[in-house]
């Protein structure tokens, strides 16, 4: 808008745009939140990881199990990753497809595609020639929470497709948007 052009209603946005622009705004952090979450993984830098959740975050892993609570889930990923903390990138993470639907003023929900490759074996040996890096293809179900201002993840469900299908008893296909 140009500085002395005067604001009419035909250039005034309606409350139902602005609605919208603020899901917009929030589902665009959501995707950030999600990217900072795989990244800090795959680079290993786990207390900035810890940063994505919300205390009393809860992680459903499926064989890694339900992890409560940012310490456990803290602990779990260091362990998980003892081979592999101090080599960045030996899995990565790559997001795909996010869906998300605000639920309300401060809570959202989301599903994401996981490919998870690796460039090194997660016991940080080479992988042999001619074997896939594929690590999982995976589908989180997360559900998100706004803290001061902030969006956080309050809980996260991990379904493995492949190569062993791990998925949680009331998984559905249905995702309302």
């Amino acid at each position: 808008m140009e500085k002395n052009e005067i604001m009419t209603d035909e250039n005034q946005l309606s409350s139902e745009e602005i609605k919208k622009l603020r899901n917009l705004i929030d589902t665009e952090e959501i995707k950030k939140l999600r990217l900072k979450y795989s990244y800090h993984m795959d680079a290993r830098e786990l207390d900035d990881l810890m940063d994505v959740f919300a205390d009393g975050a809860v992680c459903g892993y499926g064989p890694y199990g339900d992890w409560e609570g940012k310490e456990t889930i803290y602990n779990n990923y260091k362990e998980t990753f003892k081979d592999t903390i101090n080599t960045p990138f030996v899995s990565m993470h790559v997001n795909t497809n996010h869906l998300v639907e605000i639920t309300g003023p401060d809570t959202a929900k989301g599903r994401v595609y996981l490919l998870d490759v690796i460039t090194k074996n997660m016991d940080g040996s080479d992988i042999e020639e001619g074997k896939s890096n594929f690590l999982w293809f995976a589908l989180y179900d997360e559900e998100y929470i706004k803290i001061d201002g902030e969006w956080k993840v309050k809980r996260m469900d991990l379904h493995f497709f492949w190569p062993e299908r791990h998925i949680a008893d009331d998984f559905s296909t249905k995702f309302v948007l």
